[in-house]
């Protein structure tokens, strides 16, 4: 299956996150790489496209993919990277004039702190099997077909155990709304 084929977006437009997943394991690495060539910083570059897969999956059903999905992807990451340029050029002036800029409220900091907690002890409450699958996937970006190897497990049922993770998530962390993009993206804090 070609990862760019139209018929992943339209799986991921109705909602279907195993596609999502797919399209973000497959093309997460080559779009970092291209990022980075116009930032030069690979940590801004992997935050930068983790953000771009956010934003894809929370709007979701508005996807609407042209001719060439893999120019979609491209191009929308190229703009979004534009736009962080322009963000910090005018920062950067800013923080030149010395005007104080704003810091995070500690209410976000204590509220992230807590949705963290609650996102680990979740991980923490899967079937061992499904939890370090899980882990191996989401923590060391391991491959589907690298953890079937390294686990001695068929690729399907790293798939199987991934769909069974989600679910198991989706369904303790349903009350927060960004629960989707925390699937896909969680940060390295454990």
């Amino acid at each position: 299956m070609n990862f760019l084929d139209k018929d992943i977006f339209e799986k991921i437009k109705n909602g279907d996150d195993v596609a999502f997943s797919q399209l973000f394991d497959k093309n997460y690495t080559p779009l970092c790489f291209f990022v980075n060539k116009y930032l030069s910083d690979l940590d801004k570059s992997r935050s930068l496209v983790q953000e771009y897969f956010v934003d894809l999956w929370i709007n979701h059903q508005k996807i609407n993919i042209p001719d060439s999905p893999k120019s979609y992807l491209y191009n929308s990451l190229k703009n979004k990277t534009i736009d962080y340029l322009r963000k910090e050029k005018r920062l950067s002036r800013r923080a030149a004039m010395d005007i104080p800029q704003n810091s995070t409220p500690f209410r976000d900091l204590v509220e992230e702190a807590e949705l963290n907690k609650k996102i680990n002890a979740s991980i923490e409450e899967l079937p061992p099997k499904c939890r370090q699958i899980f882990k191996l996937c989401r923590f060391e970006e391991l491959k589907y077909s690298e953890i079937a190897e390294k686990l001695n497990i068929s690729v399907k049922t790293v798939e199987m155990q991934m769909g069974i993770a989600l679910k198991k998530l989706r369904d303790n962390l349903s009350e927060y709304q960004i629960f989707n993009l925390l699937v896909f993206v969680f940060s390295k804090k454990s």
